[in-house]
């Protein structure tokens, strides 16, 4: 716990003097009632309110890429908990690209799962909307449980932690060209099963996010802005054409690595964020079609505390949490702002507990997002939307930014909250306390 910036706020006020002596933008507003407003998507899809849960992987699908039962437990309860859109976690295009053997990876001999557990996502949800993430793990590949990285071009500092030798392959143009066909098939299997979408997955650092800084690399994947973005934009193209304009086309996008160039996207030399280029592709994206856009910030293999602000992690953060929150929001804000024409998801809010509800109202209230989506918090209170729409939400059983869960995830175990789900408790003693 970083006694530095431990969390002690326990009133709008407390947070509201806090972010002022910071000089920073934190929305937050009393009148909760805002997170009842229903979004409409598409002519089919209207959300019933203005929360969403984020993708998270639980890291416990069967080894045939197929849901378990514990991937159905996590939906069960997300589905019941009252949030109007379930961004369904990252879930492999092909076997090569799975983090490890128990990531999510739909195919041909699976799909009959993943329409069984939609359909129960449907029915106990209310008619939630659902979107699957669809990725390709890239430098972060292990498909059996040990490093098999796929990378888009040599990044000096991604490469020292992976610990990635200078002259390691990297993917050649015609793998990335075979993507596109793979990205489809799974967009074509996602829609037979009953999904409300896709979100082709473009954050973190993962194959399709490290091409946006692939300034280094040569061919037509590299380069050039037009030659970064372009796996991504004929992905989109190509899934639209394949799926139709009813189906809702979607990306999680981190529109800036907060990462130095030239090792990150939409990032300067000195470390500051310039969102240039990620509103030239999000304008571009949306002229393509693609109805929703997820924002997310960094990586959480170099600098989590930029994606997910944090008061207790692996290392102390460098910055008070209440920037990193305050970054997130308002950088969603000025894209959704000269961007419009596409619905925004938010990021950021889980690390603010029991003062969660009013920024998210308060965001919703000063236009600066359209939905707010909750991660960490899902599995830390999967009842987090219902409760906070009726206006009880309980700090007691919510999140804690403490990164438990994000160490289960490291140690390729089951993922989910030890602190406040008692299933995970065990789980995290033998995989996370050894030793």
């Amino acid at each position: 716990m970083s006694e530095k910036y431990k969390f002690t706020y326990k009133t709008i006020d407390n947070v509201r003097l806090a972010a002022e002596r910071l000089g920073v933008d934190i929305p937050l507003s009393t009148d909760t009632s805002v997170l009842a407003r229903p979004v409409t998507l598409t002519s089919r899809v209207t959300l019933k309110n203005s929360l969403a849960v984020h993708p998270m992987e639980g890291f416990d699908g069967n080894a045939d890429g197929s849901p378990s039962e514990l991937t159905k437990r996590r939906y069960d309860r997300f589905a019941r908990g009252g949030a109007g859109l379930l961004w369904f976690e990252a879930t492999a295009v092909c076997p090569e690209g799975r983090s490890s053997t128990y990531q999510l990876w739909i195919h041909e001999n699976n799909v009959d799962d993943y329409a069984h557990l939609v359909d129960e996502i449907h029915k106990k949800s209310d008619g939630a909307a659902v979107i699957i993430q669809l990725t390709h793990s890239g430098r972060f590949s292990k498909p059996e449980n040990k490093p098999a990285p796929i990378i888009a071009y040599h990044n000096l500092l991604f490469n020292k932690n992976l610990d990635i030798p200078a002259d390691y392959p990297v993917a050649t143009d015609d793998y990335l060209d075979s993507l596109q066909e793979k990205y489809v098939k799974a967009a074509i299997l996602a829609k037979k099963a009953g999904f409300d979408g896709v979100d082709i997955k473009s954050c973190h650092r993962y194959l399709m996010s490290e091409l946006l800084s692939a300034y280094q690399r040569g061919g037509r994947y590299g380069g050039s802005y037009k030659n970064r973005t372009r796996l991504l934009r004929e992905t989109v193209r190509d899934v639209i054409s394949a799926c139709g304009s009813d189906f809702i086309i979607a990306t999680r996008m981190s529109i800036s690595d907060c990462v130095p160039y030239p090792y990150g996207f939409c990032t300067r030399a000195d470390g500051s964020v310039d969102l240039t280029e990620a509103k030239q592709l999000a304008a571009e994206l949306r002229n393509l079609g693609m109805k929703l856009f997820n924002v997310s910030m960094g990586t959480p293999y170099y600098n989590p505390h930029i994606n997910r602000p944090y008061d207790n992690g692996s290392y102390e953060p460098p910055e008070d949490p209440l920037y990193g929150v305050a970054r997130l929001i308002n950088c969603a804000a000025e894209l959704r702002c000269e961007v419009p024409g596409m619905t925004y998801v938010g990021t950021g809010y889980s690390y603010l507990r029991g003062i969660a509800p009013y920024a998210a109202a308060g965001a919703l209230s000063f236009d600066k997002i359209d939905i707010v989506g909750f991660g960490r918090m899902a599995f830390a209170y999967p009842d987090f939307a219902r409760d906070m729409i009726n206006g009880q939400f309980d700090s007691r059983r919510s999140c804690i930014s403490c990164g438990k869960c994000v160490e289960l995830m490291r140690a390729i175990a089951p993922a989910g909250c030890p602190v406040r789900d008692k299933l995970y408790l065990p789980i995290y003693k033998e995989h996370c306390m050894r030793g």
